[in-house]
């Protein structure tokens, strides 16, 4: 099984090198795929630098889904390792552990969950998974409506597409890893300007007609949380 890395990427120069040579690192990935969504900073640049491929959307800044659906196009893989290019402390270990229970069977899909310390870890592993750091069939990604490739959802839409399925999910907390929130990037009033846009987004699947909560009982019940 063929697997390769999108990392979806803008305005991310501070980290996106480091991050594409983890992906590099991952014994079981083909290629590095970065999608560039209107970096002005040298993210492409430096991304080609540490040896990944670079797509990037034409025109206007687009959102994460799409550069994720650009990837997922560019590439003939049978799964996608999706990473995001703001992570700190990322290595080919962690990402590596990622696809071992992928590739052994026990999960159409692995996610990575950033380390918050104990007890609140135990917590995030059982909330409904936000995290990028997922490794999954590429029918999966495949099966989201268009329609639903929109802004910050993107992660609740593939945890549906699994859930309505009614098959196995895995998660491991990947020690030591964090990211740059948006405060870092833009600052402490329009990081927490952007931040209530994120959340404003997640919110509105709440509505009728959007996500159905019972979802969230299935995905539990064919959860596997792993160690670390």
């Amino acid at each position: 099984m063929t697997i390769d890395v999108v990392m979806p990427a803008r305005n991310e120069a501070a980290t996106v090198a480091g991050n594409v040579a983890a992906a590099r690192g991952c014994a079981y990935v083909r290629e590095v795929i970065v999608i560039d969504d209107g970096s002005t900073d040298g993210t492409p640049e430096l991304a080609r630098a540490a040896g990944a491929k670079v797509e990037t959307i034409d025109g206007s800044a687009g959102s994460k889904a799409h550069a994720m659906a650009m990837g997922v196009a560019y590439s003939d893989a049978d799964a996608f390792l999706f990473v995001d290019a703001d992570c700190l402390g990322l290595t080919a270990a962690h990402l590596d552990a990622l696809c071992v229970p992928f590739l052994d069977g026990r999960c159409v899909m692995s996610i990575g969950a950033f380390d918050y310390g104990e007890p609140l870890n135990r917590i995030v592993r059982r909330c409904p998974p936000l995290s990028g750091e997922r490794v999954l069939a590429r029918w999966v990604f495949e099966a989201i409506p268009t329609e639903h490739l929109d802004g910050y959802t993107i992660e609740i839409r593939i945890n549906e597409v699994v859930a309505k399925a009614r098959l196995p999910v895995a998660i491991q907390t990947m020690a030591g890893v964090t990211h740059r929130t948006k405060r870092d990037k833009f600052g402490v009033a329009e990081g927490l300007r952007r931040t209530w846009w994120m959340f404003r987004d997640l919110l509105k699947l709440l509505l009728p007609g959007q996500v159905r909560w019972r979802l969230y009982w299935y995905y539990l019940q064919k959860l596997r949380v792993l160690q670390g």
